[in-house]
């Protein structure tokens, strides 16, 4: 619910009666009144309920005046199942003290994130629609002091937040005013819930690879090949000698292996051909694609990835060659939404060639003509969710691709 600027410095949602500005002077006018007429204990009654309504007005209206918060994740990147704590700290600098305080930060609607207590989770209207908020009831900060708790959330599903302000609910100490602040964060937090890994098999794109490589003309389990020989020395491994050669009489020699396996893949991410399939769908799909780069990392292929322009964000493109950049595309994973197709004009300016590049989607129906154009003059194939076909391009299922799947 949108504020005005004197509701939100003041909120009056509590004993709004008693603590209005009209109800103080008429308290104030009555105890006159009393006093004038010789009704003393009438006109004393009075004059004190206008001074504590009064007392507590301007109490609640310079509670939050200078009070500062801050807010700081112990890890940003987080897969479901694992906690996520959050640091919260309050800085009140001035004298007068907060008897209570309520701290509140929104949470993604679907529940990315769910406090350890049921009871610490709220629902708020923002915008016309109700918003879950994390809630949490701290008692006397007292004047010119820093304090600082844990807020102990789980990560419960996929999803991506950002924290830049917080909202500070307090007032007099009897609670008859309430004044409600949303305070900037000095820094602004972003937490990332990953998408769930799941087992999954990379023989398919070692097959792929393997073809491109020898002009289809074999593969084998063993992702190694024999590159050189050379001379045996000292400490060689006995396993590695070249029997065939020795045979023939040319020496002790040992062969010098080479591992094969898929120099890049960049995969493309069409998140609106998702958009009639159940979420369930979705998200099954990205904890595919997520686990497939993991394991292709660890399988020293450079991974790099190309989303549907997520809302809201700008970032839709990253790339990694080692274990330490992979939160990158998880990253990129975690924001992922169904809002709008990829095209043509996202992927060129970013890839330099096709070549190695695969297309999740979902509906294959659903994608942009233009897009399948583009990958029909490079044989980009597609990975679609369940069983389909393409007049136009080589389309697999993309949940064949799970440990046992048939790929």
């Amino acid at each position: 619910m949108a504020r005005t600027p004197e509701s939100a410095a003041v909120d009056f949602a509590e004993s709004s009666l008693f603590t209005g500005r009209f109800s103080i002077l008429a308290l104030a006018a009555c105890g006159v009144g009393f006093g004038l007429s010789g009704r003393l204990p009438a006109a004393i009654f009075s004059l004190a309920a206008a001074a504590v309504a009064a007392a507590a007005r301007l109490w609640a209206r310079h509670v939050l005046d200078g009070v500062n918060a801050a807010l700081q994740a112990e890890r940003n990147c987080v897969f479901p199942g694992e906690p996520c704590p959050l640091r919260v700290t309050l800085d009140n600098p001035k004298w007068l003290p907060l008897v209570w305080l309520t701290v509140r930060f929104p949470l993604e609607p679907g529940g990315a994130l769910r406090p350890e207590h049921r009871w610490e989770t709220v629902e708020l209207p923002e915008g016309g629609v109700q918003k879950p908020y994390y809630e949490k009831n701290v008692s006397f900060l007292l004047g010119h002091q820093r304090m600082s708790y844990t807020s102990r959330l789980q990560a419960e599903h996929r999803g991506l937040l950002s924290f830049d302000r917080i909202r500070l609910l307090s007032g007099d100490g009897l609670c008859l005013c309430v004044r409600e602040k949303e305070i900037p964060l000095p820094r602004p937090v972003t937490l990332a819930v990953f998408p769930r890994l799941v087992p999954v098999s990379t023989r398919w794109f070692l097959r792929n690879s393997w073809e491109l490589e020898t002009g289809a003309r074999g593969f084998q389990d063993d992702r190694t090949v024999i590159r050189n020989v050379r001379a045996y020395q000292p400490g060689d491994n006995a396993r590695s000698l070249n029997f065939r050669l020795m045979a023939r009489g040319q020496g002790a020699m040992v062969n010098i292996y080479e591992k094969i396996s898929p120099r890049r893949a960049a995969f493309l991410l069409d998140g609106a051909s998702f958009a009639g399939l159940p979420p369930e769908d979705f998200e099954s799909a990205l904890e595919i694609l997520g686990s497939l780069a993991a394991q292709l990392m660890e399988e020293e292929v450079a991974v790099s990835l190309l989303i549907s322009r997520p809302a809201g964000r700008l970032e839709q493109f990253a790339a990694c060659r080692d274990r330490r950049q992979l939160p990158a595309v998880l990253t990129l994973l975690a924001a992922a939404d169904t809002a709008v197709s990829i095209t043509a004009d996202e992927i060129l300016p970013r890839l330099r060639t096709l070549s190695g590049a695969f297309l999740i989607c979902g509906d294959v129906r659903r994608l942009d003509a233009g897009t399948c154009a583009l990958l029909e003059r490079h044989r980009v194939p597609l990975l679609a969710w369940g069983e389909q076909s393409h007049p136009l391009l080589r389309v697999l299922d993309l949940n064949a691709f799970r440990a046992g799947g048939g790929l």
